[in-house]
Order: C-alpha cells, then structure tokens, then sequence
C-alpha cells in the first residue's frame, strides 16, 4: 500500500522502520529528546505545509506526531528544528542531496546544535533505508 507522504501513517511507518534497526541507538546518542520537521508550504503542491515531531529515549522514538499547524512547533519547543521546502525535503530523504551540505548552503534550515547533527550524518543510511521500504507518494505524484 501506497503511504501518502506527512501524513500520519507515513509517519507511523517510517517511526516504525527507523526503531527496527540496530544502529538507532548510537545514532540517537548524546542527542536532544525532541525534533520537529517542517516542509514548507508550497502554493502549487503542499499549500498548508507539513510538519512533524518526535520524542526519543532510550535509543528509540517513543512518540511522534503530525502537527495540525507548524505553529504548534512553538508550544512544544523541540532541542532540534529542521526546515526546508518539498523539494529539498524529497532529495534528502531519496539520498540525493546531501544534508550537511544543504544545513551549511542554507537550503535546509536547522535550530538548535547543528553539530551534534553534523556528527550523525553518517547515520542517515537508518533514516534513507527506512523510507526506501516505505512506498511512498509525494505531492504532485496523485494518481501516477
């Protein structure tokens, strides 16, 4: 079954994959107990945006959640915050944008301890493999 990208089952999904691989836990090491995403709006494909959060311990992720509005991010007020439009968004998560680069080149914009997230880059094969499992259809793809 095809997932529809940010929405709560993907994100389930994806929550799921990520916790069933062995490296998680180093990967989670040392890191804050919160991060949210944030895919911005985007007038043609995503007019609302997409926004999620998830809350790690123990070397997994024990809670995530779709935000109804990316403003709720404030409330919650997360150790970590990564922005970036659709397109940015759709080549990190298929491997084709690197994302130390696009952190240090602006196109990804992140809050909080940058280094710390520089220092697992090497771990996003958990997060890439994770949503290559995932059969996923992202906005503008409806019905392909």
């Amino acid at each position: 079954m095809t997932l529809r990208f940010a929405s709560p089952e993907w994100l389930e999904a994806v929550v799921r994959e990520v916790n069933d691989h062995p490296d998680l836990s180093r990967a989670l090491e040392g890191l804050g107990a919160d991060f949210a995403a944030v895919v911005e709006r985007d007038p043609r494909l995503l007019p609302r945006g997409a926004a999620a959060w998830g809350r790690q311990s123990g070397g997994r992720i024990v809670e995530q959640r779709v935000l109804e509005d990316e403003d709720d991010i404030l409330e919650l007020d997360p150790a970590y915050v990564v922005r970036a439009p659709l397109a940015t968004w759709r080549a990190l998560l298929d491997g084709r944008e690197d994302p130390v680069r696009a952190a240090l080149s602006g196109r990804v914009k992140v809050k909080g301890d940058l280094d710390a997230l520089v220092r697992r880059a090497g771990y996003r094969y958990i997060v890439e493999g994770a949503i290559g499992r995932i059969p996923t259809e992202f906005p503008g793809e409806e019905g392909r």
